[in-house]
C-alpha cells in the first residue's frame, strides 16, 4: 500500500505495479495476457533455484507484515504465553463483588471470560438481593467499556481549554494548595454522593485530621431524609427498620413505588412476590395504592385510588381518625391526636371524588389483618405525613413486620442550607479548594443556586470523575478515575451485613481509585501507591472489623473467605428495642391540608424561577435565592 502527498491509499501488487511502468500499464488494457489460452508446457518456464524461490518468498512475506505494521489491538491474545493458574481458555470465571449503581449495593457476581468482564448477575448469598438484580445494575458493564471515558488527567481554566498533565504534576500542586489552605485557614470542599462505606468513612476522617480545614457536603437525586427524620422523631433513631413485605396480607401504599425504583426496591419485590407465589399459598395479599400519577407499583395495585399527593395529609389524618375515632382501635400509646377530629373518609370521598366503596373496604382490611399490614408512605411526602403513617402502624400493630435484627442505614446528606452556605463562602472567598468526589453539582445542583458561578471565586477546582461533564469543564483540575470493577471497597446499607467490592481487571487506562487519589495527597513523600487503599482498607478490616466480630479464624483466612463470598454478616447485630414517642405527634402541631409534598432537598426537580416540582406539586425554597 503507498499513500503519497496527502492522497488516497493505493494498493500495488509488484515492485513493477508500484513504480507504474508502462508495460503494466499496458498489460491493465487487456482482459488476457497474450498466450494465456494456449497450452501449458513446463519446458518454457524460466528456471528458478529453490533458493531464489525461497528469496522472493521470505521478501514477499516481509512486505505482508510492513502492511500490517499500524494493527490497533495490541492487547493479548490466547493462548497465553504464561497462563494465569484460574483461568482456562473458554471456561468463565465468576467473581464476588458490590454493585455501586445506586445506594442500595447489591451484591453481584462479575462474570469474566479471559480476564474481560462480559455479564453482571445477582449474588445468591447476598442476604438482601438474594441473586436479584435489576437492570441499572446490569448495565453498569457497559460503562467500564465506554469510548468516551476520561484516560489521563488534564489541566485547564474556566476557559475551557484542557491539556494533558502527568499524575506528578497534578498531586504536587494540588498537595501544594492544600497545604496553604490549610495555613491560611481557608475551606477545603469535598462534595460527595451518600457515602455507604465504612473504609471510606475512615478515609474522609483522616483526611480532615491531615487538613482541618475540610468540611464535606454531601447530596442524592432521591433520598429517604423524611422518612428517617420522622423515625427519628417517633423513635429517637434514625435507622429505619426492614420490612418483611412477604408476611403483609394487606400493604397500603401512598405516593410510593416500592416495586419500582424507591427504597429497596430489589429486596421488597422479591419479598412481595413471595406474597403471590401460588405455588407457596393460595391466600395472596392484597395491594392498595394511592397516588397522583401512575408508578410501577400502582400498576399492579389491586386497588388504586388516584389522589393528589398535596392531599395525603389529609388522607392519612382522615384514616386515623375512622380507625381510632370511628372503629375505635386502640393506640398503642393510648393517646389520641386532638386534631383528627374534623377528618372523615366520607368527606375526603366526596371532596376528592373517591370510591367510597373502596375506601371502607380498606379500613375493613386493615383492622382484618392487624399485624399482618404495613402502610408505606413514598419518600417525596412530607414530615407529618412520615408521622402519621408511623402512628398509624403502631395503632394496627404492624410493627410486627419489622425485623428485629436488622435495620437500615444511609449516610446523611447536607442541607440546602449548607449548601447555600457553601456558595456564599465560595463567593466571598474563604474557600480556597473545591474536590468534587465523582459528582457533577453544576449540573445536578438548581441553577439559580449560583454554584457555577461561586466556583469562578475558588483558587482551585478539582474534578474526580470517569467522563466528561458540566462540573470537570469549570475545573482547573479533571483527574480520570477507575470503574467500580477496577476498584477495591466496602459498603454497608443494614446494621448486619457487609458487602465487599474487589477489582476484576487491571485498570483500561491512566486511571486512579478515587481513595487512591486522597492518600498520595494525604501521603508524606507524595508518591502515589497502586495498592494503597487496598491496604488501608485491609488495615481497617483487620484492626476494627474483625475483632469486633469475634470470628475463630485468623484474619487472612477470613479476609479471603470474605473476598470469595462477597459478603460479611454479622450475627450479633441487634436492633434496639422500638417504642412509639407520642411526643412526635404533638410536635406537629395543627396539620396543614395543601402541604404534604416535601421541602427536602431534590436537586432534579428545581425550576428556574427557584421552585422544584415533585409530581407536579410546587414549593418554594427553603430560603429565597437571588438572581445572579
Amino acid at each position: 500500500m503507498d499513500s503519497m502527498n496527502g492522497k488516497e491509499p493505493n494498493y500495488w501488487r509488484s515492485l513493477r505495479e508500484l513504480h507504474d511502468t508502462n508495460s503494466v500499464s499496458e498489460m491493465k488494457a487487456h482482459e488476457f495476457m497474450a498466450g494465456v489460452t494456449d497450452d501449458f508446457n513446463m519446458d518454457n518456464l524460466s528456471g528458478m533455484s529453490r533458493k531464489q524461490f525461497l528469496a522472493l518468498l521470505t521478501a514477499s512475506a516481509a512486505f505482508a507484515a510492513t502492511g500490517c505494521s499500524n494493527y490497533r489491538d495490541k492487547g493479548e491474545i490466547v493462548p497465553y504465553t504464561k497462563k494465569p493458574e484460574e483461568i482456562v481458555p473458554g471456561v468463565a470465571n465468576y467473581y464476588a463483588s458490590t454493585c455501586t449503581g445506586c445506594s442500595q449495593s447489591c451484591g453481584i457476581l462479575i462474570k469474566t471470560r479471559e480476564g474481560r468482564p462480559i455479564k453482571i448477575d445477582g449474588n445468591p448469598d447476598h442476604p438482601v438481593n438474594q441473586g436479584k438484580i435489576c437492570a441499572k445494575g446490569q448495565a453498569s458493564i457497559l460503562n467500564l467499556y465506554d469510548p468516551y471515558r476520561l484516560r489521563r488527567p488534564t489541566s485547564g481554566s474556566l476557559s475551557g481549554k484542557m491539556s494533558d498533565l502527568s499524575w506528578k504534576r497534578a498531586d504536587a500542586e494540588i498537595r501544594k494548595q492544600l497545604e496553604a489552605c490549610t495555613n491560611s485557614s481557608k475551606q477545603i470542599a469535598i462534595v460527595t454522593n451518600p457515602i455507604l462505606s465504612p473504609s471510606a468513612k475512615k478515609l474522609f476522617a483522616e483526611f480532615a485530621a491531615k487538613y482541618p480545614t475540610t468540611k464535606q457536603y454531601s447530596y442524592d437525586f432521591f433520598n429517604d431524609e423524611n422518612r428517617r427524620r420522622a423515625w427519628q422523631s417517633c423513635y429517637g433513631d434514625a435507622k429505619l427498620p426492614v420490612i418483611a413485605w412477604e408476611r403483609a396480607n394487606v400493604v397500603l401504599a401512598l405516593e410510593s413505588d416500592f416495586l419500582g425504583a424507591e427504597g429497596d426496591s430489589i429486596e421488597a419485590i422479591r419479598r412481595f412476590t413471595d406474597g403471590r407465589d401460588v405455588m407457596k399459598s393460595t391466600q395472596f395479599n392484597r395491594l392498595y395504592c394511592v397516588e397522583g400519577a401512575m408508578s410501577l407499583t400502582g400498576a399492579n395495585a389491586d386497588y388504586r385510588l388516584r389522589l393528589r399527593p398535596e392531599a395525603q395529609l389529609e388522607f392519612v389524618l382522615a384514616l386515623a381518625h375512622a380507625l381510632v375515632v370511628e372503629k375505635n382501635v386502640s393506640p398503642a400509646d393510648k393517646v389520641a391526636p386532638q386534631f383528627l377530629n374534623g377528618y372523615s373518609l366520607k368527606n375526603l370521598s366526596e371532596k376528592y371524588g373517591l370510591s367510597a366503596e373502596t375506601l371502607t373496604h380498606l379500613v375493613d382490611d386493615l383492622i382484618e389483618n392487624r399485624g399482618k399490614s404495613i402502610i408505606y408512605a413514598g419518600d417525596g411526602l412530607n414530615l407529618s405525613v412520615h408521622v402519621v403513617v408511623n402512628y398509624l402502624n403502631e395503632v394496627l400493630g404492624n410493627t410486627n413486620l419489622y425485623e428485629q435484627n436488622q435495620a437500615q442505614l444511609a449516610s446523611a446528606t447536607t442541607t440546602p442550607d449548607e449548601f447555600l452556605s457553601l456558595v456564599t463562602a465560595m463567593k466571598g472567598g474563604q474557600v480556597g479548594m473545591v474536590i468534587h468526589w465523582g459528582t457533577n453539582p453544576v449540573y445536578h445542583l438548581p441553577r439559580l443556586l449560583g454554584y457555577a458561578d461561586a466556583l469562578k471565586s475558588v483558587p482551585m477546582n478539582v474534578s474526580l470523575s470517569e467522563t466528561e461533564d458540566e462540573t470537570g469543564a469549570l475545573c482547573a483540575y479533571v483527574l480520570p478515575t477507575n470503574h467500580a470493577f477496577e476498584s477495591w471497597g466496602d459498603y454497608q446499607t443494614r446494621t448486619d451485613v457487609i458487602s465487599l467490592q474487589q477489582p476484576v481487571i487491571a485498570p483500561l487506562y491512566e486511571t486512579r481509585q478515587k481513595e487512591d487519589i486522597l492518600l498520595t495527597w494525604m501521603s508524606a513523600d507524595g508518591i502515589h501507591k497502586d495498592a494503597a487503599y487496598h491496604d488501608f482498607m485491609m488495615s481497617h478490616w483487620q484492626n476494627e472489623i474483625h475483632p469486633s466480630l469475634a470470628k475463630k479464624v485468623d484474619f487472612k483466612s477470613f479476609w479471603f473467605a470474605a473476598l470469595h463470598d462477597g459478603v460479611v454478616r454479622d450475627s450479633r447485630a441487634k436492633v434496639q428495642e422500638r417504642r412509639f414517642l407520642s411526643a412526635a405527634l404533638e410536635s406537629m402541631g395543627t396539620p396543614q391540608p395543601g402541604k404534604g409534598i416535601s421541602v427536602a432537598l431534590r436537586p432534579s426537580y428545581y425550576m428556574d424561577d427557584g421552585r422544584y416540582a415533585n409530581n407536579g406539586w410546587l414549593q418554594e425554597l427553603p430560603h429565597p435565592v437571588s438572581k445572579v
